[in-house]
């Protein structure tokens, strides 16, 4: 193990405590000044750079998983901007907003005295990993912008989607099935309903699955628990006949199995052409070709909210030139937590994961 994954790991058993100082600032976004918090490494000399771009949800960059990585990080040894994204903490999907902010910050960052010369690296979890690695195309980044590692992310917009709402995803010809979060569908629904073909009229239904994704983010219990059924019922009697079935696809009761698959599966695909519609830069393939740097992908197997083929699909997309690596683990989800092991098989998942992260820290 190398010393900085001993530190990143010594910290992250403790809660993220220790080996750092942690200050407020500021930077420019298109002229607008946003809030960041700066993770500074006690040692005085200078250190790899980070900027990590917090995920969809309500805390944004004080989410209590967020900031314990982020502090173990910094407590490894590294410099680390988070900056702060508010249309992301209003759970809208502004790939404009987290692109532009991604690439401020690694701009601010390179030019830190704190940050060693040589570029930085960018690091971002679930939607916001696919964001990431799209930054890495920016050619206003290709001086200050060395590596990329993601965690969670999705290579095809149509496959995520139809896993969101179906649990379905494939890979190299195995079909897997997985009990999806119900917190994506309310997320998606809550940012493209209204865009996608045959459900343009049904506005109450995309605001309620929005407030829902949002009180999932306030009280932060799961999605799945059944401390918000009393909530999706209150909805349910406030909408329209036709609109009560799709929000039955959208909130059913927790524990109810999904009754309809083939209506889930359309309601997938208008998302997808409604997203694409919206924002065809949700789409990562274009990108690929002008990527450039160190990519770390990594994606946990029991991961209810983007299944893990869709990292294994977008690493095989990369440009072969890339130095890239792919790694599917047992010891983590960014939706739920990982299942219990085998002691052997959590021998070799922690064998498998140090080394993870012996690549991902030592990228800079």
């Amino acid at each position: 193990m190398r010393p900085r994954t001993a530190r990143f790991l010594r910290a992250y058993l403790r809660g993220g405590k220790g080996g750092f100082r942690e200050e407020e600032t500021t930077i420019d976004v298109g002229g607008e000044a946003r809030e960041a918090t700066l993770y500074l490494p006690d040692r005085p000399t200078r250190a790899p750079g980070w900027v990590v771009l917090h995920g969809l949800t309500v805390p944004g960059r004080r989410h209590l998983a967020m900031s314990r990585f982020v502090r173990s990080l910094a407590a490894s040894g590294a410099t680390v901007l988070v900056p702060d994204v508010p249309a992301w903490r209003e759970l809208r999907l502004d790939i404009e907003a987290a692109r532009e902010t991604l690439a401020a910050g690694t701009l601010h960052l390179a030019d830190h005295p704190r940050v060693q010369p040589g570029g930085v690296g960018t690091i971002g979890f679930s939607f916001g990993a696919t964001q990431a690695l799209m930054a890495a195309a920016d050619p206003r980044l290709t001086q200050a912008l060395r590596a990329v590692v993601g965690f969670g992310g999705y290579f095809s917009i149509e496959r995520m989607l139809r896993s969101v709402f179906t649990g379905e995803h494939d890979w190299e010809g195995t079909e897997y099935r997985m009990d999806p979060d119900p917190y994506g569908r309310w997320l998606i629904a809550g940012n493209y309903l209204t865009l996608a073909p045959g459900y343009e009229h049904m506005h109450a239904v995309q605001e309620a699955a929005r407030g829902l994704a949002i009180e999932a983010g306030v009280r932060g219990a799961f999605a799945w628990e059944a401390e918000y059924d009393a909530m999706k019922a209150e909805i349910r009697a406030t909408l329209a006949p036709d609109e009560r079935p799709v929000w039955d696809l959208l909130a059913p009761p927790s524990g109810q199995p999904l009754h309809d698959v083939e209506a889930a599966r359309r309601l997938a695909a208008a998302f997808a052409e409604g997203a694409r519609r919206q924002d065809p830069r949700v789409d990562p393939l274009p990108y690929l070709p002008s990527l450039h740097g160190k990519i770390t992908l990594s994606h946990g197997r029991e991961d209810r909210l983007i299944p893990f083929t869709e990292s294994l699909r977008l690493a095989a997309a990369l440009p072969p030139h890339l130095d890239a690596s792919c790694t599917i683990t047992g010891l983590f989800a960014h939706s739920a937590g990982a299942g219990r092991l085998h002691p052997m098989a959590h021998a070799r998942e922690t064998l498998t994961f140090v080394r993870l992260l012996n690549r991902a820290l030592y990228s800079m």
